[in-house]
């Protein structure tokens, strides 16, 4: 049985990025296509109007509209699995990187975990889910994962582990798997896209739970969609609006929030509301905030209006990100999860590994879009061998559960998201000589082949 992965060409993956694949998804259209196609859903009002435009930004411009004619077959399709594009659209992070970015705001499940009052302590976990929503607007698209690549990230002084897997690569599946001595977190991201002609609708199909050891509690959260616009005509913007709900399956107790559409000349962007119910639905805490900037619950009647005189309690501050930074990163992002700072030595199948994702980091985007071409001739070829063994692929870190394995209320069915469970191993495995140098694990050794005597220019690096 082969252990890892192979592959047809690159696909999409999961929750905490899948608003970055919908961001710059068709940023490679054309300003032709109002007249081709007559679309009324062009005239998406950009509420960043009057910014000025960057050389770069104006040079992509130029590409969207020298590669529009490729696809106008899309529309109304989901676009995640469907194309292979090219680099200059690309920031240097993968999917899996993506969804660790969650991780930045761990301390509000530790308040959780500690927390006496248990509807306090739902909204402290809310704080916690906000996370990915502060990182949602790069105008760029990361990686996809190959099947069976990974990502791990580690906190030593909480004892936090992190570990992502591309799972499935039809369709496009990452599982993920985070905990410490007070709470566990998992998640499966298979987001789906609708491409729209000036926009592409992100929806993202995933399974959170989150469980918390003190007490025993199970969390699951659904999130809201996001649309990326303008992604032919115009700069690319992102919003995120809908139903947010966030239960508590063990008692009952639910939050719920709205994030408010944008309306024409940007009005209410951002704008997000909601409350924090008892079992028996009675509000307890009103929720209003900004989904880019911060979190706040007060205290409220059982009409969810604010109780006179009650202060709020800040569940979550989007941190301050670089004002410098090409690809809008955050600092956690940028510093933490694309470095190798500290003698981190990730597995060889790591995304920091990926000497595309290395060499556009660089700025090196010619040779980045060659090695990129070679990875996925790799795992076309892997891909063809596993065919010819009759082998089955399995995930090294995750294993795949039953079809009829239990769903949670409001989660999705587990025909719109497989369920795939963390097995433990990664957390058995030992310590790794720390790495010498950033060059060292930057763009080298990257193993996530079954087969190394497939690809004999790997040599020693090969062996797994």
């Amino acid at each position: 049985m082969a252990g890892q992965p192979g592959g047809e060409q690159e696909n999409g993956g999961w929750l905490s990025g899948a608003w970055n694949l919908g961001a710059s998804l068709y940023n490679a259209a054309a300003n032709t296509v109002n007249s081709v196609m007559g679309y009324e859903d062009l005239d998406v009002v950009d509420p960043t109007a009057g910014e000025a435009t960057s050389g770069k930004e104006a040079a992509i411009s130029e590409e969207r509209a020298k590669a529009f004619g490729n696809f106008r077959e899309y529309m109304g399709k989901d676009i995640t699995s469907l194309v292979i594009l090219p680099v200059w659209i690309m920031q240097p992070f993968t999917m899996l990187q993506c969804m660790g970015e969650l991780m930045e705001y761990t301390h509000l499940l530790d308040k959780a975990a500690v927390t006496e009052d248990p509807y306090e302590r739902l909204a402290w976990v809310v704080g916690f889910t906000m996370g990915p929503f502060g990182t949602i607007e790069r105008p760029w698209k990361p990686f996809n994962p190959i099947l069976g690549e990974t990502f791990e990230y580690s906190r030593p002084e909480t004892g936090m582990k992190y570990i992502a897997e591309q799972v499935s690569h039809h369709p496009p599946v990452g599982a993920g798997h985070g905990e410490t001595e007070l709470w566990s977190y998992d998640l499966i991201s298979a987001p789906k896209t609708k491409f729209l002609g000036n926009s592409v609708e992100v929806y993202p199909i995933g399974r959170t739970r989150i469980k918390l050891k003190s007490t025993g509690e199970l969390f699951s959260l659904v999130p809201p969609t996001s649309k990326a616009n303008n992604v032919i005509l115009g700069k690319t913007w992102v919003d995120t609006y809908g139903d947010y709900t966030l239960l508590n399956s063990t008692t009952g107790a639910k939050a719920y929030m709205y994030f408010k559409p944008c309306g024409w000349f940007g009005s209410g962007r951002y704008e997000i509301s909601g409350t924090i119910d008892k079992e028996d639905g009675t509000p307890v805490y009103a929720l209003e905030g900004k989904w880019n900037e911060y979190l706040n619950a007060t205290k409220c009647d059982a009409n969810g209006d604010v109780l006179p005189g009650e202060e709020p309690l800040r569940l979550w501050t989007c941190a301050e990100k670089p004002a410098d930074d090409y690809y809008g990163f955050t600092h956690f992002a940028r510093d933490v999860l694309n470095s190798c700072k500290g003698g981190i030595n990730p597995l060889p199948s790591d995304s920091r590994r990926r000497p595309d994702r290395a060499l556009l980091e660089l700025g090196n985007s010619s040779d980045a879009a060659v090695a990129k071409y070679n990875l996925e001739e790799m795992q076309r070829a892997e891909r063809k061998e596993r065919e010819k063994r009759g082998d089955t692929w399995q995930p090294r870190w995750f294993k795949p559960l039953a079809a009829d394995a239990e769903v949670v209320a409001g989660e999705y069915s587990n025909e719109e998201c497989p369920q795939f469970e963390f097995t433990g191993d990664y957390l058995k495995l030992e310590q790794r000589p720390p790495s010498t140098s950033e060059e060292e694990v930057q763009g080298a050794g990257f193993v996530p082949w079954c087969y190394p005597d497939l690809h004999p220019k790997l040599g020693k690096e090969a062996e797994r």
